[in-house]
């Protein structure tokens, strides 16, 4: 071989390496359609692990806790928090939770892979509800929540679930602006204000009904 050759060898070898080494982790996907309202914790268990699985106190609303389950405990970009309508024996699913720093992608009703995560914008889900939807002003307890579907495709999830969405506003945005889309009111997806404000998702919810 000649010196051409080898060192053009040598420049493939370490391309691939440094492809391979800078290729994104795929990232895992809750699909509705692998849970019930009967799932259990020892069904976590199960499917994750019992070393992945521990039980914990959640956030509930207007400050309060709850008793949960989270899901990958020390690893932050595939913890999941798992709220149950009977909560001393961790049974009846009522929700998993996607939020913080969780890299979990929320598989949506559509094209085969159709999925949306933590980060995405107003187009984006949008785009996936093939509508405008409403949600809470900011700056409340119940600030940033989504408010309905209005019929979109996200109204119908697969497996019986629901999809709940909470959205910050791009902390950079100060002032006026923020303050015209803060408070107890409901706002429309497509609202000009809403839109400057920057919106874009920091938890998502699949949930179940009690019975």
């Amino acid at each position: 071989m000649n010196v051409v050759s080898f060192a053009t060898c040598l420049l493939i070898a370490s391309t691939g390496t440094a492809l391979a080494q800078s290729a994104p982790a795929e990232r895992p996907t809750l699909d509705c359609a692998d849970f019930s309202k009967r799932t259990d914790e020892a069904e976590l268990i199960k499917r994750f692990g019992k070393e992945n699985v521990v039980r914990g106190k959640l956030d509930g609303a207007e400050g309060e806790t709850v008793p949960g389950t989270i899901v990958y405990p020390k690893d932050p970009a595939r913890r999941l928090e798992i709220s149950w309508w009977e909560t001393g024996k961790r049974r009846g699913l009522a929700g998993i939770t996607v939020k913080d720093r969780s890299a979990w992608l929320v598989r949506t009703p559509g094209a085969a892979r159709s999925t949306i995560g933590l980060g995405a914008g107003l187009d984006e889900v949008e785009a996936a509800n093939q509508k405008p939807f409403q949600l809470n002003g900011f700056g409340w307890d119940y600030g940033g929540y989504g408010m309905g579907w209005k019929g979109g495709r996200l109204d119908h999830m697969a497996g019986g679930c629901s999809l709940s969405a909470r959205f910050n506003p791009d902390p950079k945005v100060k002032g006026k602006a923020l303050d015209k889309v803060s408070g107890d009111k409901e706002l429309a997806s497509s609202d000009p204000a809403l839109r400057a404000v920057k919106p874009s998702l920091s938890s998502i919810t699949i949930g179940w009904p009690e019975k």
